[in-house]
């Protein structure tokens, strides 16, 4: 295995996110597919990882490391109906085009089982549905004075 070890002060390539995020998928694989809205990661897991592989950052670039180790693991491990907060940060990141006061949640779903590591054949239910647009509207910047009751009406 190359050595990944880097001068702290460079922040990682693809290459590097996508081995960490392969070492924690590999270490905690009973913790998926999660049964949680969203990707069960801590400082911890993420800080194993980084040893594992070699890879060091200054403390104040982990906060935006581990939001890119996040969306790594949400494009690897496998997803259900119970991911909505892991669903709605891969929609975000997949269909930034979307019109999210106007999308259906016929629409949602399709998108849904779009994604590549989505394995869930049950349908959902229109709570589920609304959780995942409620969340991806959160992510946005584009409604930043949107209301929750503006989100469900």
């Amino acid at each position: 295995m190359k050595n990944l070890t880097r001068n702290a002060h460079m922040m990682p390539d693809d290459s590097h996110i996508h081995n960490i995020a392969g070492s924690i998928l590999r270490n905690y694989d009973y913790l998926f597919p999660s049964a949680y809205p969203d990707i069960p990661l801590n400082l911890n897991m993420l800080k194993e990882a980084m040893a594992e592989t070699g890879f060091f950052l200054e403390e104040e670039k982990i906060p935006e490391f581990m939001e890119n180790i996040e969306l790594q693991l949400a494009a690897m491990v496998p997803l259900n109906w119970n991911n909505y907060g892991t669903i709605a940060i891969l929609l975000n990141k997949t269909h930034p085009e979307e019109d999210l006061i106007a999308i259906s949640l016929q629409r949602i779903t399709e998108l849904v089982r779009e994604l590549p590591n989505f394995n869930d054949a049950a349908v959902p239910d229109e709570d589920t549905l609304d959780s995942i647009i409620y969340t991806w509207i959160s992510l946005t910047d584009e409604y930043p004075g949107f209301t929750e009751d503006e989100a469900w009406s």
